[in-house]
C-alpha cells in the first residue's frame, strides 16, 4: 500500500494527471491535487529516508560513528573529514521539505471540516523534519523553503537557527492547542504514525517541544525553562505506546523509502565492516547491561554477553572479531531485516528530560521525582526494544537488577541522565550527536584522526552541501558570515561552550 501511494505522488505531485481530453477547460500547467492522506504517507516514509544510502553515509558513517556507537572498518577514511555530509540535506530538502509545503498550503486553503487538525498534524510533521535538518547543519532555508512550486522561490534564504527555533516551538504550541480541543482527522491509517489518533499527535507535539527547550540549556536558559514548562504542562508521552516511530516493510529490492534505512544499511554491508564501538561496549559491559545481548552479536549471530566485545574507534581491522549491532535485530551477516521500526522519538527520551527539567529547574515534579524519572527513562528504553522482535525482550526482573546494582546517584544526576538517553537512542545518531553536543555526555575521547583533521575535536556538525555553494552561493555565504563559518567544528546558535 505505502509503494502504491509512493507511485501516485511521484507521478502526479508536480506533473500532469489530466490527459487533456475530458476536461479541456482545465488549466494545463495545473497540477492536480492529492488527497491530503496521501501526501502525509509519502512525507513520512521520505522523513525516515529516501535512501538508505544516504542514510549510511550521514547516520551510520559519520554520526554514529562520531559519538561512537559504531566503529565502521571499511569508512574509518570518512571519520572527522568533510566528504559526503551533504546526502541528509539534499534529500530532505527534495523529498518533504518541498512536499510538506505543498500540503500546508493545500490544507491552509481547505474548506473540508477535518482541514484544521489536519494542518496541526502536518504542521508537526514539518517541526520534525526541519528540526532534523537544522540541527545537523545550523542556519538553512526554513521561511522560503520548499516554495519553488508554490511562490517561485528557487534560491531561498538561509534563516539563522534561532529564529527558526522560535517558530518551531510556536508552531508546536499551536497545533497542540488545536489537537486537544476535540476535532478530528481524515488521515486515518494512511498516517503511518498515529492513524489519525489526536491525542498522541498532542503528546509528540508537547514531547518535540521538549526536546526543543533542552537544546537550549546552553544558549538561552530561561527560555528554555518556559518552553519546557509548557511542553509538561501540555502533556508529553506517558508510556511507549506513545512513541513516534515508522514499521517499514520486508523488500529485499527496495532501497528506500519503503525499509527501515538503519536495517538496510547493515543488511547491505559486508559481515566484518560494521563494529559496536569499545566505547559503548565497555560502558554497557561495565554495568552489566541487559542490552548487551540485545543491542549487540558476534559476526555468526550469537547474543551470549560473554562473547560481546567492541572494536577501539582507532582500529580499523576488518574481521570476525568483535561484535556487531545484532543481526537478529538489525540484520547483517547474511540476515534480512528490512522491517524494523524506525524511531523518531521514544517516551524513554521523554522520561530522562523530565528527570532533566527536575534537576535543572525543579519541573515535572521537582528534585524528589528526579530519580523516578530516571528509573522510568532505563525502564522504558530496555522494554521499547521488544518492538524489533525476534526474541529482543528484557525481563522486569533484569531491569530491576540493573536498576539496584546501578543505582541512581544525585550528586551525577545530568551526567548519569545524558549518558543513559545516549544507550537509549542508539540508532538514531542525529539525536544522539545533538543531544551530547547540548549536554557533554557521555564524555568522548576523540579519534586518534582528530589531531590533524580537526584541531583534536569531535566534530560538530555537517558542512553545506557543495550544490548549494553552486546553486546558492549568495545565500549560503550569508549563512556562513551569520554563523560564522562552514566547518565541521562550528557552532551552531544552540550549541555553546
Amino acid at each position: 500500500m505505502k509503494k502504491i501511494f509512493i507511485l501516485v505522488v511521484i507521478l502526479c505531485t508536480f506533473s500532469f494527471c489530466d490527459d487533456g481530453f475530458e476536461e479541456l477547460n482545465v488549466n494545463p500547467t495545473k497540477p492536480v491535487q492529492l488527497d491530503p492522506s496521501t501526501k502525509l504517507t509519502y512525507i513520512q516514509l521520505y522523513t525516515g529516508g529516501s535512501s538508505y544510502v544516504a542514510y549510511l553515509f550521514w547516520n551510520v558513517i559519520h554520526f554514529m560513528q562520531n559519538v561512537q556507537h559504531l566503529n565502521n572498518t571499511s569508512y574509518v577514511s570518512f571519520l572527522y573529514k568533510e566528504g559526503n555530509t551533504h546526502w541528509l540535506f539534499e534529500e530532505q530538502f527534495k523529498t518533504t521539505v518541498k512536499n510538506i509545503a505543498d500540503l500546508e498550503a493545500q490544507l491552509e486553503a481547505s474548506t473540508a471540516p477535518t482541514a484544521t487538525v489536519d494542518l496541526a498534524i502536518a504542521r508537526v510533521q514539518k517541526v520534525l523534519i526541519f528540526s532534523r535538518i537544522t540541527d545537523a547543519y545550523g542556519d538553512i532555508p526554513y521561511s522560503e523553503a520548499g516554495k519553488g512550486f508554490l511562490e517561485g522561490i528557487r534560491f531561498p534564504k538561509y534563516d539563522t537557527q534561532s529564529s527558526i527555533y522560535t517558530n518551531m516551538l510556536e508552531t508546536l504550541e499551536a497545533s497542540a492547542t488545536v489537537l486537544n480541543s476535540g476535532g478530528i482527522s481524515s488521515y486515518g491509517t494512511a498516517d503511518l504514525m498515529f492513524a489519525g489518533d489526536t491525542g498522541k499527535w498532542k503528546k509528540f507535539a508537547n514531547s518535540l517541544m521538549l526536546r526543543l527547550a533542552m537544546r537550549m540549556v546552553k544558549v538561552d536558559d530561561a527560555s528554555a525553562k518556559a518552553w519546557a514548562t509548557k511542553a509538561i504542562n501540555g502533556g508529553v508521552m506517558t508510556s511507549n505506546a506513545d512513541i513516534a516511530f515508522l514499521q517499514y516493510e520486508n523488500s529485499a529490492n527496495d532501497g528506500g523509502p519503503n525499509v527501515n534505512p538503519l536495517t538496510k544499511c547493515f543488511t547491505s554491508r559486508a559481515s566484518t565492516q560494521v563494529k559496536i564501538s569499545k566505547t559503548f561496549m565497555d560502558f554497557m559491559k561495565d554495568r552489566d547491561d541487559p542490552r548487551v545481548s540485545v543491542l549487540a552479536s558476534t559476526v555468526s549471530g550469537d547474543t551470549d554477553p560473554t562473547l560481546q566485545f567492541g572494536q577501539d574507534i582507532n582500529v580499523d581491522t576488518r574481521g570476525t572479531a568483535n561484535s556487531k549491532p545484532n543481526i537478529n535485530i538489525f540484520g547483517g551477516s547474511g540476515n534480512v531485516v528490512y522491517d524494523a521500526p524506525f524511531f523518531f522519538q521514544t517516551y524513554a527520551e521523554v522520561e530522562f528530560m523530565l528527570a532533566e527539567a527536575g534537576e535543572r529547574w525543579s519541573l515535572a515534579g521537582g528534585a524528589t521525582n528526579v530519580e523516578i524519572h530516571y528509573n522510568a527513562g532505563v525502564t522504558a528504553a530496555m522494554q521499547y526494544l521488544s518492538m524489533y522482535g525476534n526474541v529482543a525482550n528484557i525481563t522486569t526482573t533484569q531491569i530491576d537488577d540493573y536498576l539496584n546494582t546501578n543505582p541512581f546517584v544525585s550528586s551525577e544526576a545530568l551526567k548519569m541522565i545524558n549518558e543513559q538517553y545516549w544507550v537509549a537512542t542508539f540508532g538514531n545518531g542525529l539525536e544522539t550527536f545533538s543531544n551530547w553536543r547540548r549536554s557533554g555526555y557521555p564524555e568522548l575521547v576523540p579519534a586518534s584522526v582528530a589531531a590533524t583533521l580537526t584541531g583534536g575535536e569531535i566534530p560538530r556538525r555537517l558542512v553545506y552541501p557543495a550544490s548549494e555553494k553552486l546553486n546558492n552561493p549568495v545565500n549560503v555565504d550569508a549563512a556562513i558570515t551569520q554563523q560564522g563559518g562552514d566547518l565541521l567544528t562550528t557552532r551552531m546558535w544552540w550549541d555553546k561552550n
